[in-house]
């Protein structure tokens, strides 16, 4: 997905800092996607965010910066502020040069002749490369696009690193099934998890930012300090009793406090990593948040 933001004045996005009449927002937005993102709760702020974001003028002969909604707040009079930055890895370029893209992009040809924010449900960063207006990298496996702590997971992967060969083979194979930036797999972010306070940030992965998460139980998991950060977050999952999104794997019987002997899991002992994921596959299909 990606999130499309059309202003009338010239120089608006130089800003940092944009107001939309609340009217305008969703406008050439599908349905689905209105009754989503219309009451702008917590959730669907953070969803958002986490989407790449085309920031253009009315007109099709205008500069075009790539980048990321930081901060969205509802004010009086019914408008929306929005802050925002550019992602410095992309050149602006001008409108002309997504003239191929429209169609591909659900852009529609009365849409940059008048200011509004539009979400669509389409890959903005892939489609920007096939025409080399953003380097291979971005979209390259294992390149996440986005900041980590705004980012919505569909699946995140907990732990410790004595099991990485398998846990490996497993986030590879779920990226190819979900889609590139919809996996936890610390590997992915190594830049940006390289920073102060990261078990404030671990936290905020697992316990706010992911649909469903996957923690794979053995000997070693709970002697490990970032599986124990990781466990505290999971375990206040279970406190509200939030129990979809969980998903227990073993690899061994090994006792890990909170976990009970009534508590469901798959047994990795009897199965190959391309069948974890389809297991995992299953259960994203099968959640309803």
């Amino acid at each position: 997905m990606y999130n499309l933001l059309v202003a009338s004045n010239d120089g608006a996005w130089e800003l940092l800092a944009y107001e939309f009449d609340r009217s305008r927002f969703l406008e050439g937005t599908a349905e689905s996607l209105r009754s989503r993102f219309a009451k702008l709760d917590t959730i669907s702020i953070e969803d958002l965010k986490s989407f790449p974001t085309l920031f253009a003028y009315e007109g099709k002969d205008k500069v075009v910066h790539v980048g990321y909604i930081r901060r969205i707040r509802e004010r009086a009079h019914s408008t929306l502020l929005v802050e925002f930055e550019f992602d410095e890895g992309i050149k602006p370029f001008n409108y002309s040069a997504l003239k191929p893209l429209e169609n591909r992009l659900d852009i529609d040809r009365w849409e940059m002749s008048r200011t509004h924010w539009a979400v669509k449900d389409e890959e903005l960063i892939e489609a920007l490369s096939s025409l080399g207006l953003v380097d291979p990298s971005y979209v390259d496996e294992g390149r996440p696009a986005g900041r980590v702590e705004e980012m919505r997971f569909k699946v995140a992967l907990s732990f410790p690193d004595e099991k990485r060969k398998y846990v490996s083979t497993v986030a590879s194979e779920l990226k190819k099934r979900l889609g590139q930036g919809t996996v936890f797999y610390d590997k992915d972010f190594t830049a940006q998890l390289a920073r102060p306070n990261m078990d404030l940030l671990l936290e905020r992965i697992y316990r706010n930012n992911s649909d469903l998460v996957v923690v794979f139980l053995c000997s070693e998991y709970e002697k490990k300090d970032w599986c124990g950060l990781e466990w505290r977050s999971i375990r206040n999952i279970i406190k509200n009793k939030n129990d979809q999104a969980l998903m227990f794997m073993r690899f061994d019987s090994a006792e890990v406090s909170g976990v009970l002997s009534i508590d469901g899991y798959v047994n990795l002992e009897e199965i190959t990593p391309i069948d974890a994921v389809r297991l995992i596959v299953e259960r994203v299909r099968a959640n309803v948040f």
